[in-house]
């Protein structure tokens, strides 16, 4: 007498709180990428990172007005008097709020270029240091790992407000966490590579091993690699950008 094969019941997918593992990795990181490389989740961590951003963004959006105009001035000012009157009438029809909002869009837009690059470089790390090259848990990396620097980004500009807009007149000057900048003066390029290496970044690139250990199982040696890498990349685009 046939009897109908038994039927295995299979556990329930396991299921996370995508907000609250994304809060996890400011005070229990280590556990948080755990949960993360067994429940990949990102999409509240999108969400919240950007409205991090943007209003960061905005916090800082007098000291970047003011230093807009500072540098336009400056511009001016090593131009002929007849190029220098056109260039002025020029940018008086430029409206204020156009700055503003292209700041704004720019938060917004920003992060996903930014989680973008990092998941790459997550990636390729992990190939080559011998742990699971995924995009998918790159990307959950990246996206969660972000609530660092975005919430540094609030914390540097009340700092610059504090200060008073009157006292930003250049790159260095928006520069609002303790870093290792404090230690140069009169070398923009120097003070924005240097800048790189804030308390904000530095408690960034601990957590960001943890991740890659975690979620890309990658050994320590070459998480600490890819990571100095990222460290690197980003002091070199400050330094770029810094005048």
């Amino acid at each position: 007498m046939s009897s109908a094969p038994e039927t295995i019941a299979q556990p329930p997918a396991e299921q996370a709180n995508g907000l609250a593992t994304y809060l996890k990795v400011l005070y229990a990181p280590g556990e948080a990428f755990a949960t993360l490389a067994r429940v990949p989740t990102w999409g509240w961590g999108a969400v919240v990172g950007i409205i991090l951003t943007v209003l960061g963004t905005i916090i800082l959006m007098p000291a970047t007005l003011h230093f807009i105009h500072v540098t336009q001035e400056q511009q001016l000012a090593q131009m002929s008097a007849d190029k220098a009157a056109t260039a002025r009438e020029a940018i008086s029809k430029i409206p204020e709020a156009v700055y503003s909002v292209s700041g704004v869009v720019g938060a917004a837009i920003g992060p996903w270029i930014y989680w973008l690059v990092g998941a790459l470089i997550y990636m390729i790390g992990a190939a080559l240091g011998g742990g699971e090259a995924r995009f998918k848990g790159a990307w959950t990396i990246a996206v969660n790992l972000y609530i660092i620097p975005a919430l540094g980004s609030i914390v540097a500009g009340v700092i610059v407000m504090l200060r008073g807009v009157e006292n930003i007149n250049s790159s260095a000057d928006l520069y609002g966490l303790p870093s290792l900048a404090m230690l140069v003066h009169g070398s923009p390029k120097l003070a924005g590579f240097l800048y790189g290496f804030n308390i904000v970044s530095i408690w960034f690139f601990f957590v960001a091993v943890i991740a890659l250990e975690q979620v890309m199982k990658m050994s320590r040696v070459p998480a600490i690699i890819t990571v100095a890498i990222v460290a690197l990349l980003g002091a070199g685009s400050l330094a770029i950008f810094a005048k």
